[in-house]
This record gives structure tokens, C-alpha cells and sequence, in this order.
């Protein structure tokens, strides 16, 4: 593995590791006693909510602690200790654009389900490049690493770094987009039928016109999204003008915005209110909010916008972001127990599970305003 990559990984929480390690070896902290919150950990330590979780996963897996959902983190009596060559560890690769505290409950959710089947996991993250993805997991086969969660930052076609991993014996669960070529677990959403439910919704809602905003990346979640809006525009919108306005791959969320302020808001001027938005992520469809009110559009009255994810930063915007919520701890559970079921039978064949998702309608959407006489609350996608 690389320096950069192994630096990455152990320098942020290394130093709450061995402080916490040495004072439970030295009797300063003793069986029974319970480690300050999270959040206090954090700040004496001067690191992330993340790398505390991190940080005390190390502790669990060597048998140091017991974390209690509710109750705290527990230093376990000696006697109680976990063999630290009895536990196996697996990877788990993100594509690194970290949305508020979701990428974090996601791991964290990965984790519990893991730890409690006995297994360790190592967090990796690819910051969007598909190069350094590559480099992460061709290092990973090489030690033998045998199982991988895997948050994709490649394009649906291009796996052959996965198929290699593969051949070398490793087990694979891919989430958040499918690649349907691969031998290997998927779990996630249905993403189609996510995306012709809500542009439904915006039909009902009385839009004139719709456009869906998506990103340039070719993975199987914006395929599917952009395939889900195009069939409820052709077989719901009764002849309704329809527009897909495509952003780069990369980039921060600023960029993100910037080039979307550019290319949408020369548009709204030829287009009809009420308008119907769907946008991939919640993040992105902020953005949009903010570029429709500044060329003087009124959210919900003149546009109605969905988002994707239920990010925290959707429901707590000034208005509030309706959104197709994902069940991240039910893939985070079924991820962990697809990887466990094919390490311990390799012979049992991948499967690939897409849930139903749930759509979220708030101020966005016009959730407090009466259409039709009666007031809409939520609308559940069903698989």
C-alpha cells in the first residue's frame, strides 16, 4: 500500500487509540468503567465524530470495550478480552464526498453489523477518483484481505479492478449503484421505480413542466433515476415538456453549484410554472433551490423540488427538502450479512437486492399548502 493512503488511514485517530489503549493497560481507567461520550471524545482528542467511531471500533475488536447503544462505551474485565487473532477484518471503500453525518452512520451501521459476527473492518476513502479506488483495492487482494464493502467511485462499465479482487478469492457487496456484469452482491435501492414515484408526485402537483437534474457519471443509480423519470414523464405527463440537464462527475458541492447556476439559470426563462424538479442528490438540489429563487422563482409556488438521499442539510434547509429517503441502516444490515453468508460459503452465489424507498414531502413540494382539498404527508414507493 501506498504511504499516502496508509497515512490517511492510521494518523487521525491513532492518538485516541493508544491514549485510551494504555490507560485501560495501566489501570487508570478499570472493568466497568465508562469512557466519556463520543462528543467529548472528539474534542479532547481534536478529531472527528468519524475518527472516534474508528478509533473505538480498534478498542472493541481487541476486546479493550464494549459499546452499549443508549448506555455508553464500556472497558471490559480483562478476562473477557477477544483474541485479536481470532477476529477477521474486512474493508469497506467510500467514494469520499462526505454528506453531513451520513457517511458516517453508514459505516458506523456496517461496523455494528460486522463486529457483531466477529468481524473487523478498516474504513478506506477513494475522494472520488476511481485511480486511487483501484489502487485501494489491488492493494487489498494482495493482502489477502477477504471481504470488501464497496461504495464505488467507477462508472458502471469499468470493474476490472473488482474482477481481478474477485478472481484473487476476495468477496465483494457493492451499494448505491449496481454493476450488473460483475459476479458479485449488490444492495441498494430501486432506483427506476424511486424516480417515477416522485416525478409522479410532481405531475399530481400540477407542473406544467419538468426537468430532472443529473450528474454526467455513468453508474447504474443515475441511469436508473434518469430511466425512472423519462417513464413517468412519457406515461403520466400527458405530452408535458421534459428536460435533463446533465453536471460534471467531480467536484465539491461549490463547483457543483457554480456550473448549475450557469447552466440553469439561462433555461428558466423559456420554462413553464409551475415547475417540476427532480434532482439525484439533496445536496444539488439545494443549489437549485437557491438558483430558482434568485431568478426570482418562488419555492414550492412557482417550482417544486425532490431530492434524493434525506440528507440532514435537506430537512433543516430554510425550506425544507422533499426526498426519496434511503433505508441506509436496513442496506448497511443486509450489506454486512450478504458479505458474512458468502466468506463463510463460498460457494453460495451473489444476489442483488433492491428496497423499496420512501418519499418524504415536505416545503419543497408544497406540504403545507391544500391541493385539492386535503393536505398530502408522505408517499411510499413500493418495490
Amino acid at each position: 500500500m501506498s504511504s499516502s493512503i496508509q497515512l490517511r488511514k492510521q494518523r487521525v485517530h491513532d492518538g485516541l487509540f493508544e491514549d485510551i489503549r494504555r490507560q485501560i493497560q495501566d489501570g487508570v481507567l478499570r472493568a466497568d468503567d465508562y469512557l466519556l461520550p463520543e462528543r467529548e471524545l472528539a474534542t479532547k482528542y481534536r478529531v472527528s465524530s468519524r475518527a472516534v467511531r474508528e478509533g473505538l471500533a480498534r478498542l472493541e475488536a481487541q476486546g479493550l470495550i464494549r459499546r452499549h447503544q443508549g448506555r455508553g462505551t464500556l472497558v471490559l474485565r480483562r478476562e473477557s478480552k477477544i483474541e485479536p487473532a481470532k477476529l477477521k477484518n474486512v474493508a469497506v471503500i467510500y467514494q469520499g464526498r462526505v454528506r453531513d453525518t451520513s457517511t458516517a452512520e453508514d459505516f458506523d451501521s456496517l461496523q455494528q453489523a460486522l463486529q457483531r459476527e466477529g468481524y473487523g473492518t478498516t474504513l478506506y476513502v477513494a475522494d472520488g477518483s476511481p485511480e486511487k479506488e483501484t489502487q485501494i483495492v489491488e492493494q487489498l487482494a494482495a493482502e489477502g484481505v477477504p471481504g470488501l464493502v464497496l461504495y464505488s467511485a467507477h462508472p458502471s462499465t469499468s470493474f476490472d479492478h473488482l474482477q481481478a479482487a474477485r478472481q484473487a478469492g476476495m468477496k465483494i457487496v457493492v451499494y448505491d449503484h449496481d454493476y450488473p456484469d460483475l459476479d458479485c452482491n449488490f444492495v441498494g435501492i430501486d432506483d427506476q421505480l424511486a424516480a417515477c414515484e416522485a416525478t409522479e408526485h410532481l405531475i399530481r402537483l400540477g407542473c406544467r413542466e419538468l426537468l430532472f437534474i443529473n450528474s454526467e457519471r455513468d453508474s447504474t443509480t443515475n441511469v436508473l433515476r434518469q430511466r425512472g423519470f423519462e417513464e413517468a414523464a412519457a406515461n403520466w405527463g400527458s405530452g408535458l415538456p421534459r428536460r435533463v440537464l446533465r453536471l460534471p462527475s467531480r467536484g465539491t458541492l461549490a463547483e457543483f453549484g457554480d456550473h448549475l447556476r450557469r447552466e440553469l439559470t439561462p433555461l428558466l426563462s423559456a420554462m413553464q410554472r409551475p415547475l417540476g424538479v427532480l434532482v439525484w442528490w439533496d445536496e444539488v438540489a439545494l443549489h437549485a433551490i437557491e438558483c430558482l429563487r434568485e431568478a426570482g422563482w418562488s419555492v414550492p409556488a412557482d417550482a417544486a423540488v425532490v431530492g434524493f438521499a434525506n440528507d440532514l442539510s435537506g430537512a433543516l434547509a430554510e425550506i425544507p427538502m422533499t426526498t426519496v429517503a434511503i433505508p441506509r441502516e436496513e442496506i448497511a444490515r443486509l450489506a454486512a450479512l450478504l458479505l458474512i453468508n458468502q466468506m463463510r460459503d463460498p460457494t453460495r452465489p451473489p444476489q442483488r437486492i433492491r428496497l423499496k424507498a420512501r418519499l418524504i414531502i415536505r416545503e419543497s413540494c408544497g406540504a403545507y399548502r391544500r391541493q385539492a382539498g386535503r393536505v398530502p404527508t408522505s408517499v411510499a414507493v413500493t418495490s
